[in-house]
């Protein structure tokens, strides 16, 4: 975590529990958020949307499209800078939707972290729900 975020003080974990539609896993320290993920097994075109359009003006950068739909842009929590990255894809016969936040941290190339973070989610994601990931929704 400490490489990941610069943050080398102690931290807690979330609850580590999966449910069958979507759940959100956060690790932070008594101040902030340093690392939060979440998934929606069927997430909406609108959600994905929604979140492209916000993070347009906040320093984007395009998602590799073997990944699916999506974008990774700076986000603020609580007024602490994050870069975060959602990307809407096929899993089977579903449109999932996963999510990836981490605090800022200016001594690494967060983008290249945040995409390979999204190669392993969705990985983890298809062995979870049994299904096979195919890059972005038809339609």
């Amino acid at each position: 975590m400490a490489e990941l975020t610069g943050y080398t003080g102690p931290y807690d974990a979330g609850d580590d529990q999966r449910h069958p539609d979507g759940y959100a896993c956060v690790i932070s320290n008594e101040e902030q958020s340093l690392f939060v993920t979440s998934y929606d097994v069927s997430g909406s075109r609108r959600a994905i949307e929604q979140y492209i359009e916000f993070g347009k003006d906040r320093n984007p950068t395009a998602l590799p499209e073997e990944l699916g739909k999506g974008l990774i842009s700076d986000f603020d929590i609580r007024l602490y800078p994050y870069r975060t990255v959602e990307s809407w894809f096929r899993c089977g016969s579903n449109n999932s939707l996963i999510t990836i936040t981490i605090k800022q941290n200016r001594t690494r190339n967060q983008d290249h972290d945040l995409i390979q973070l999204m190669r392993i989610a969705q990985r983890r994601f298809a062995e979870m729900f049994k299904c096979e990931p195919g890059g972005p929704p038809q339609g």
